[in-house]
């Protein structure tokens, strides 16, 4: 019987699943690039079957392997991260250029050694991206899934946005993920900020600039950057506790965000965000 050992030394990596997707950068997947959806799919977060474009005699032995790293726990944990990190390092240099700043919205310099970088602004942060590595330019340790994030949008590239705001359920593909949004985003902002809108603005105050008007009459609007090239808006009604109304909480989305992000990404993004709300509450 395969043991774990041999299933690490084995194990199906982002190139071995990129190398047999049409490299179109279709979108058919949910995914703006077919690299995002190889480095999902082999950490499990997004099914194999999502591309209809891959041969099916050269999907099925990864498949096969894929099922049994994933079975015994190899996928989520930090070295099935630090492998795909690995990979996209390998990918990442030549869209480190100033050309692909510049569409991105980032500066791009060169380092001591001739070493290419992007300068990026993240949150409330920014980050100097590089072959090497994404580090934060306040020193905050970034997540694993941070540097695949930030890996991707360098490689995966950007469009402008649209400026019409649309919820998650009006996104393709985003039946699976609009519960884990409601469920570890809005119902836990809701619950954290029932009823005092001043809370809500100290909290969000380092992320957020207020937007007056509009979207449903709510009675708090935030707009934060994510990235340069992607806005997320946040509303919040207040709760009527005498009339029995909760708080309720809606995240809203540029409509061309997933020709930029996948529906992944997107959800990690609004993940960070709630917990850094919930934790300037908690202050």
């Amino acid at each position: 019987m395969e043991n774990k050992r041999d299933i690490l030394k084995n194990r199906v990596v982002p190139l071995d699943l990129y190398r047999i997707t049409p490299r179109t950068n279709c979108g058919e997947c949910g995914h703006p690039t077919c690299l995002a959806f190889a480095t999902q799919a082999v950490v499990g977060e997004s099914t194999l079957d999502a591309c209809p474009h891959m041969d099916p005699g050269a999907l099925q032995p990864l498949r096969e392997r894929l099922e049994r790293q994933l079975g015994h726990g190899i996928g989520k944990k930090r070295e099935s991260f630090e492998k795909t990190l690995e990979f996209l390092r390998a990918q990442v240099a030549p869209w480190v250029t100033p050309s692909n700043a510049s569409a991105l919205g980032a500066d791009f310099s060169l380092l001591e050694g001739a070493v290419a970088a992007m300068r990026l602004p993240y949150l409330d942060d920014a980050v100097l991206v590089t072959a090497e590595d994404v580090v934060s330019l306040r020193e905050r340790a970034l997540s694993p899934w941070e540097k695949i994030f930030l890996y991707n949008y360098v490689i995966g590239g950007a469009v402008e946005p649209s400026g019409r705001w649309v919820g998650m359920e009006s996104l393709p593909n985003s039946v699976s993920k609009i519960k884990s949004l409601k469920a570890h985003c809005e119902e836990p902002l809701a619950k954290a900020f029932p009823d005092d809108q001043d809370a809500l603005r100290r909290a969000a105050s380092g992320l957020f600039r207020e937007v007056r008007g509009g979207e449903g009459e709510a009675d708090w609007i935030g707009e934060c950057t994510l990235l340069p090239k992607v806005h997320l808006r946040l509303l919040w009604w207040a709760g009527e506790a005498e009339e029995g109304f909760p708080a309720r909480v809606k995240f809203l989305f540029d409509a061309r965000v997933l020709e930029t992000l996948d529906l992944e990404s997107l959800l990690f993004a609004c993940e960070q965000i709630s917990e850094r709300l919930l934790e300037s509450q908690r202050r």
